[in-house]
């Protein structure tokens, strides 16, 4: 094995439920695909990745994350492999494997209420089912219908980690969905942390897993070594046109010895519930309060 490898993480190009902000809920291989928008910008970053000695390519088994990873796949020549769940493993098949619709993508978005298909964001409707979710998700069996609560994803941020961890390539790129990315990289904030069992390392994790914005064809870098752990290298979340790949972050650890400090878990679970118009402005911290905290490592 190399001495450390390198993830670029990547949310999806723009979809159509993106555009109408619509609720999708329930197995979403064939539905809810890319815009023109979203094929354009996802053909842009492919092109940027061409430049980048990538080995493989993973993703969601979703239309709009393998839509967006095949761009990717084309333009850099590396193969694309999905995680998907069979029995009690996660197994990768081909992309274009028939198999693949037939079962749990790990990397997949957060499964929501299936109640919220086809609803809009600010449809009453939609507005108290995520109400009712909310009121139990801090509960390890809490569950308004078929979504995943705050313990599940925990989860499900877990295995995304260690199939990561696993794998053997230098260069991967991971194009998933921006809910659960969100999760998993509050996950890894919180690694050293054995559960969620206390009301406190419940706040601070909700206010990480619902902290700022992750544009379409958002982009972070991730470093890994079993010596170091993972280090946070770049951020480029709001993906302007032209932008270059990254604007680098300087040597965020995220996982080593010590739990993340309260204090930076507090302000981050202040901030995820801001009201929306000061949630709007916060979502442009690409990473500067995290990155400013000299206790970050542990």
């Amino acid at each position: 094995m190399t001495a450390y490898q390198q993830f670029v993480v990547i949310r999806h190009g723009e979809s159509e439920t993106n555009a109408t902000n619509t609720f999708q809920a329930g197995n979403q291989y064939d539905s809810d695909p890319l815009t023109p928008l979203g094929a354009e910008d996802a053909g842009r970053l492919a092109e940027r990745l061409a430049l980048l000695p990538v080995d493989l390519v993973v993703s969601s088994s979703y239309l709009r994350a393998r839509s967006t990873a095949a761009r990717i796949v084309e333009a850099t020549g590396a193969p694309h492999l999905i995680p998907v769940r069979q029995g009690s493993s996660w197994v990768d098949l081909a992309a274009d494997d028939p198999e693949v619709r037939n079962h749990a993508s790990l990397l997949r978005e957060i499964d929501v209420p299936s109640e919220l298909q086809g609803l809009g964001f600010q449809d009453p409707r939609a507005r108290a089912i995520q109400h009712a979710a909310i009121a139990v998700a801090d509960q390890p069996d809490g569950h308004y219908s078929d979504e995943e609560n705050l313990h599940d994803l925990w989860r499900r941020a877990e295995e995304i980690r260690r199939y990561l961890e696993a794998r053997k390539d230098r260069l991967v790129v991971v194009v998933s969905h921006g809910g659960i990315l969100k999760v998993w990289v509050a996950h890894l904030m919180f690694t050293a942390v054995a559960g969620l069992d206390s009301a406190d390392q419940l706040a601070a994790y909700r206010g990480f897993t619902r902290l700022g914005w992750w544009d379409n064809t958002g982009v972070l870098s991730f470093r890994f070594s079993p010596e170091q752990g993972w280090m946070w290298l770049m951020t480029d979340i709001q993906a302007e046109p032209g932008a270059v790949v990254a604007r680098f972050v300087p040597g965020l650890q995220l996982v080593a010895r010590r739990p993340l400090t309260w204090a930076v878990t507090a302000a981050m679970s202040r901030l995820a519930t801001s009201p929306p118009c000061q949630q709007s402005a916060n979502s442009r911290w690409r990473a500067r309060v995290v990155a400013s905290n000299r206790s970050v490592s542990r």
